[in-house]
């Protein structure tokens, strides 16, 4: 165990989010056994005043806890989580701690080019350059970040990654289609429910589980629209042991997303033995390769979508092929323990 003591802030353990499943990926796989760790959650889910109180005791403790650390690690996304967090690296900063800004918005392009104006741009220059390191999700989120925001040479790629499951028998046959994530359009959740009524007519043994929160009346409602409510399940928000079954029994994974950082949910499917079905975004590209361990469509092509369901849902064998190999790029690219090896060799680079 290094004696390196690091402080990590970012959403709390059970905030419905990829930033929690990415924390809670390093503790499972024993990130608190490798070096000093301390957790910190900014912010929880639910009412405003609780999130106050939340935030207030997130600025006290870290008053003290700061003086105590060698390296702050900061989980940032964009807009408020960019402004909470922005408070906590100047103080880091004033206190000479070695800064780790650990970049996981999906949209933080959008927010950046879109939504700040130009003093907001250059308050958003002024924190990156407080950072000793910058982690990116992928290369092409370097490239982004390289490009508007922060100098290249301290920007370090290093890709989401999952605990790898005991292999387990998983039955292709089943034509259970499984989606994940905050219902909405970014997700692609509409473009999904638009590729189905037409399928769930030809494959009548097919059925589709929604698992997420976000816009569920509407989704609800647009799927009794279609007619195929009755083909439909929304399971809410799920983790734990239901999260696990529907991962284990569902052979098809389908993610359509417009906006992406590296996801977390395909990351898990892939690692499932999943056919993963999903778009050219963020980093998934670096993820899958389409025809090999995946299939890959254009966000927003409903009709690329429904052929790439059509050849999933077509033949087991082609479902088992794409799940498989799914599972051997995440065995070989993408396991927490490579990747955590990766993040505390950068942790006693800083504190060198």
């Amino acid at each position: 165990m290094s004696d390196v003591r690091v402080l990590m802030i970012g959403a709390g353990r059970d905030v419905r989010g990829g930033v929690s499943s990415v924390v809670n990926s390093y503790y499972e796989a024993g990130l608190d056994t490798m070096c000093e760790l301390t957790y910190l959650p900014t912010m929880e889910d639910g009412s405003k005043l609780r999130k106050m109180f939340v935030a207030a005791g997130a600025r006290l403790s870290f008053e003290r806890l700061v003086r105590r650390c060698d390296i702050l690690h900061v989980h940032m996304s964009s807009d408020n989580s960019f402004y909470r967090k922005a408070m906590f690296i100047r103080k880091a900063y004033k206190e000479k701690r070695k800064i780790i800004i650990h970049m996981h918005g999906s949209t933080f392009d959008l927010f950046y080019k879109e939504r700040c104006n130009d003093r907001q741009k250059q308050e958003v220059r002024d924190i990156f350059a407080m950072a000793d390191a910058v982690i990116a999700l992928s290369e092409d989120w370097k490239a982004f970040l390289a490009g508007h925001i922060c100098k290249e040479e301290k920007i370090q790629v290093l890709y989401n990654a999952v605990p790898l499951p005991e292999a387990f028998e998983k039955d292709y046959h089943s034509r259970e289609i499984l989606f994940l994530g905050r219902l909405g359009q970014r997700k692609g959740a509409y473009d999904l429910i638009e590729a189905l009524p037409e399928l769930l007519r030809q494959y009548p043994d097919a059925h589709v589980y929604f698992g997420g929160d976000g816009e569920r009346d509407r989704a609800e409602g647009l799927c009794r629209e279609r007619g195929i409510a009755d083909r439909v399940t929304f399971v809410g928000w799920v983790r734990g042991a239901e999260k696990e079954r529907l991962l284990k029994t569902c052979s098809i994974y389908a993610l359509p997303t417009y906006h992406e950082g590296m996801p977390m949910s395909v990351l898990e499917a892939m690692s499932y033995g999943m056919a993963v079905i999903s778009t050219y975004t963020g980093g998934i590209p670096h993820i899958i390769t389409d025809g090999k361990n995946g299939l890959l469509c254009q966000a927003g092509d409903r009709e690329a979508l429904k052929e790439l369901l059509a050849q999933a849902l077509s033949s087991h064998e082609r479902r088992k092929e794409l799940g498989m190999e799914a599972r051997a790029v995440i065995a070989e690219r993408f396991d927490v323990h490579g990747n955590l090896e990766k993040l505390t060799a950068l942790y006693d680079r800083l504190r060198a």
